[in-house]
């Protein structure tokens, strides 16, 4: 009995005594095959990683279990490396047990995520558009999403309104709603987004909503027809989601053209108001959004504000709670209020900016005014008088207006806000700094890629409800007005005017308003205007901007010659003026922008506007420019002219001359002769930016801030080596774009600073450059080759005894662009290689690369770097690879393994063959159709 005792204890006691004794060497153990599991699941997410932001994958679900598994596995272990740490004597024997079962799991999760044969799965289509958003702030407004989603999920309820007072976050729940759609269900075929601005304008809604359909309504017809119409593509998407954003309106859904959501169709709208009374207009059901409580608001706050705010000795936490208590639980007021106190330590400054607050809201009574309180308290709490003008003049500009920040800063100027320094670009450097106060303050957002900043519709409602106090503001921007605003809305008082983007036909005859001290007027993207009445400006002698941009007006009338304290005088695009008064007396004229206009010869006085800083004068039909003027000019900053015929010739070195002062120069040439000429005199003096075309037809409404790399070259559709005289380049040239050029023989010193070099629709060209000119293009970064039927290679070589030990294998011709980030390569119907014979290409710099309708393409000749295993490895910076798969498939390479290690990073595109009945029927959908 006793032997079988010792039998069936001896092993578990066996066991018992080895895991107390080496519980060390276990936990070793364990952590090895920790970390062996740990670096597969790197992998797994690092490959994840370039696959679904590469193409439309998603991980598959059992990856995603797996994933979820490790992380249990770590916190497990996690646990009992915790417990070991302890020490407990009597516990070291049981450790040692879950230790070991805890390896051989791991050990179990690491064999299956090397078994795994693919890692993701295709996503769902795309329904829409992804919107950048705030975080949700407070448990009442997660509900009221939730409350939303089920809606929009079952098939009972088929319009929602969300209604709640300004600012309170309406906005900020449809986003989330609508980027949830995008990837959380496959009930809705597509989800439209469209913000409604004030008034409602039927024709422009129907447009809006054309637009969010990648599609086009007719301008010319009736509203009627374009309904049926918008029916009709709403009607083909069968199931959607329409989503109006800010209505202020009810409006009957077939007036537009959206079918009636039901339970049948399946479809669903959601509008967000102010008003309970448009959800119940529209037959809504009603989802009022309530403010946050006082602990969300608090940490709302504290979260712009910064949590160290708290650490701050001399601040006491009650006068936080105090101040976040008078914005009410409004994200938009605690954010913008938050914006203002980041920074402030200062226990009296705190102190004061709660009784302005208070100040403010206790003045004002109404729902809406009780908001523009609060949000009034941000803007006295900007101070200087001068910024807060800057601020205000943002809303001139229409609502939801996506405004450029250097047109915005030239308004500032011009207007004099920016007065404490002179230089030009000093006053550029502080009206960018007032934009990102205005931002970092949230009373303004940026916008497209960094460029524009919009208003907040409520913000914007806020400054016009200041400037109608005076009221020394009208704005009728953007509202599709026919009537020019009557006699008695021109109030001697007034100091801005905007009926920019309208549809104004005329301006009455006997229209004169007497507006003293009246310092803008923006009348541009009026282009139904055609006249203005001569007496119009001759009680405006305090007008300091004038816009008529794109308008039809075909004089100017001779009063403007009267206003003395004009600054900017604007009329790009209008292309019908004929003639422009004398400016001899607009000795404060700093901007003057004839960009696309009609004249044939320079304003009479532009000689004596020495304080002129941009000058903006490249027009078709311009004739004459006499000698003399330019040189008048001392104060230009910014210059843009075309030399277009032989009477403008003469002004080519005088341009030149002024090199060493101006900051851009943007000049448009037509004959190699004038181009050579210009950069010949130059001498060396180089620009901080430039833009020169040469091209040998017209080649207006060119501008500079639109390219990325400010010293560039153009040359399009012309001979670049007429008579035997060769292109001549600025040494500092960054960027060099050749549109069908049929000869880059001439180009024979490349420069150093080279960067960007594009070819475009050159057909006749076999190739671009030779091995010599290599060592100029170290700078490269971005190529691209774009509808070059005839190029067989990019980089040819012109010695012959070079090219047979090529052709022999003898040597390998080892191409390097160390910089090159980008490769783009595009309709090239002969393209073979990169490189002449075995040539290969070296550039580990590489970002992207993108390579469409190359058939003839058989061998990239890329050279991928090695590890030290021998193995070949993608360019260490290496994004994304874009072709057809057909091609891919089709490329062959020098180094084995190549296409398998690369392959996690192409994106395969589809380019479809439409043949002529379908284009004629229409039967085909796409994004973008290109014609050949």
């Amino acid at each position: 009995t006793i032997l079988e005792f010792f039998k069936c204890a001896g092993p578990p006691i066996h066991q018992y005594v080895r895991r107390h004794r080496k519980l060390s060497e276990i936990m070793r153990n364990l952590e090895r095959a920790l970390q062996e599991l740990n670096s597969k699941k790197g992998d797994i997410e690092a490959t994840l990683k370039v696959e679904c932001d590469l193409g439309k994958k998603q991980p598959s679900n059992e990856v995603n279990d797996w994933l979820k598994n490790v992380e249990r596995i770590n916190n497990e272990a996690q646990s009992i490396e915790e417990e070991v740490k302890k020490g407990k004597y009597f516990s070291r024997a049981r450790l040692g047990k879950h230790a070991e079962e805890k390896i051989q799991e791991v050990k179990e999760y690491h064999q299956k995520g090397r078994s795994f044969t693919s890692l993701v799965i295709d996503a769902p289509p795309s329904r829409g558009l992804t919107l950048t958003m705030a975080t949700l702030a407070g448990e009442k407004t997660k509900k009221v999403v939730e409350e939303i989603w089920e809606d929009l999920m079952g098939d009972k309820v088929t319009k929602i309104g969300v209604w709640g007072m300004g600012g309170i976050g309406k906005t900020t729940i449809m986003k989330e709603i609508n980027n949830r759609l995008q990837k959380e269900t496959n009930k809705f075929n597509v989800v439209i987004w469209v913000t409604v601005s004030q008034p409602l304008y039927l024709i422009k809604l129907q447009t809006e909503i054309a637009t969010a359909l990648k599609q086009s309504l007719l301008e010319n017809e009736d509203k009627v027809r374009r309904a049926g119409e918008l029916l009709g593509m709403l009607k083909a998407k069968e199931k959607f989601v329409l989503i109006l954003d800010d209505m202020w309106e009810a409006f009957r859904l077939e007036e537009v053209g959206i079918p009636e959501p039901s339970e049948e169709n399946g479809c669903k709208l959601v509008v967000t108001t102010r008003s309970v009374g448009i959800c119940r207009s529209m037959g809504c059901k009603e989802v009022r959004v309530q403010p946050l409580s006082n602990e969300e608001a608090l940490n709302l706050f504290l979260d712009k504000v910064g949590s160290s705010t708290l650490q701050i000795p001399t601040l006491d936490k009650k006068i936080i709670n105090l101040v976040v208590e008078e914005c009410a639980g409004l994200p938009l007021a605690i954010v913008t209020v938050a914006g203002c106190m980041r920074g402030v330590d200062e226990i009296h400054e705190w102190r004061n900016a709660l009784n302005e607050l208070r100040g403010r809201v206790r003045s004002l009574n109404g729902v809406d005014t009780e908001v523009f309180g609060r949000l009034e308290f941000s803007y006295h709490r900007l101070k200087h008088e001068k910024v807060q003008q800057c601020f205000l003049y943002c809303a001139l500009y229409p609502e939801d207006f996506a405004i450029p920040k250097d047109e915005l800063i030239d308004y500032w100027i011009a207007e004099g806000f920016i007065e404490e320094v002179k230089d030009v670009q000093a006053k550029y450097d502080r009206g960018h700094t007032i934009l990102n106060r205005l931002v970092n303050c949230c009373l303004l957002e940026s916008a497209k890629d960094g460029r524009c900043v919009k208003m907040h519709d409520l913000i914007r409602d806020m400054a016009l409800s200041i400037t109608s106090e005076s009221p020394s503001f009208m704005v009728k921007a953007g509202l599709r007005l026919q009537e020019f605003p009557g006699k008695q809305e021109w109030k001697a008082n007034l100091e801005r005017v905007s009926l920019m983007m309208n549809d104004i036909e005329e301006i009455p005859s006997y229209m004169s308003p007497h507006c003293d001290i009246l310092s803008t007027l923006l009348l541009q993207a009026n282009g139904n205007l055609w006249t203005i009445p001569e007496c119009f400006f001759v009680y405006m002698h305090g007008l300091k901007v004038l816009n008529l941009s794109r308008t039809n007006i075909k004089v100017l009338p001779s009063s403007v010659s009267d206003l003395m304290n004009l600054r900017s005088l604007l009329l790009r695009w209008c292309e019908n003026l004929e003639r422009v008064p004398s400016l001899a007396k607009l000795l404060a004229l700093q901007y003057l922008d004839l960009e696309e206009t009609g004249i044939e010869e320079v304003p009479e006085g532009m000689e004596m506007l020495e304080n002129l800083s941009h000058l903006y004068l490249s027009s078709p039909r311009l004739k004459k420019f006499p000698t003399g003027i330019l040189p008048r000019l001392r104060n230009l900053y910014k210059l843009k002219l075309s030399f277009g015929n032989e009477a403008l010739r003469e002004t080519v070195e005088e341009a030149a001359r002024l090199s060493d002062r101006l900051d851009t120069f943007e000049g448009i040439f037509s004959t190699l002769n004038d181009f050579n000429l210009y950069v010949k005199s130059t001498d060396g003096r180089g620009l901080k930016n430039y833009c020169l075309l040469l091209s040998a037809y017209w080649m207006g409404g060119f501008l500079i801030t639109d390219l990325e790399v400010h010293k560039s070259i153009f040359l399009i559709d012309c001979k670049i080596c007429e008579r035997e005289e060769t292109i001549v380049l600025p040494e500092d040239v960054q960027f060099l774009q050749m549109f069908e050029v049929s000869d880059v023989a001439s180009l024979n010193d490349f420069s150093h600073d080279l960067k960007v070099l594009r070819f475009d629709s050159c057909k006749n060209l076999k190739n671009l450059f030779s091995l010599r000119l290599l060592p100029a293009l170290q700078n490269l970064e971005v190529l691209e080759v774009e509808d070059c039927y005839s190029i067989e290679e990019i980089v040819a070589v012109e010695d012959e005894e070079t090219e047979k030990e090529l052709a022999t294998n003898t040597i390998i011709n080892i191409v390097t662009l160390p910089r090159l980030k980008k490769f783009y390569l595009w309709g090239l119907r002969e393209f073979k290689s990169f490189c002449s014979n075995n040539g290969v290409l070296v550039c580990n710099s590489l970002q992207e690369i993108e390579v469409h309708r190359c058939p003839k393409l058989k061998r990239l000749s890329l050279s991928l770097p090695l590890l030290d295993n021998g193995q070949p490895s993608p360019p260490p910076t290496l994004e994304v690879i874009k072709m057809e798969k057909e091609l891919w498939e089709s490329l062959e390479w020098d180094q084995p393994n190549a296409k398998d290690v690369l392959n996690p990073y192409c994106k395969f595109v589809a380019l479809w063959n439409i043949n002529k009945q379908q284009l004629i029927s229409g039967n085909f959908q796409c994004s973008y159709l290109f014609l050949y």
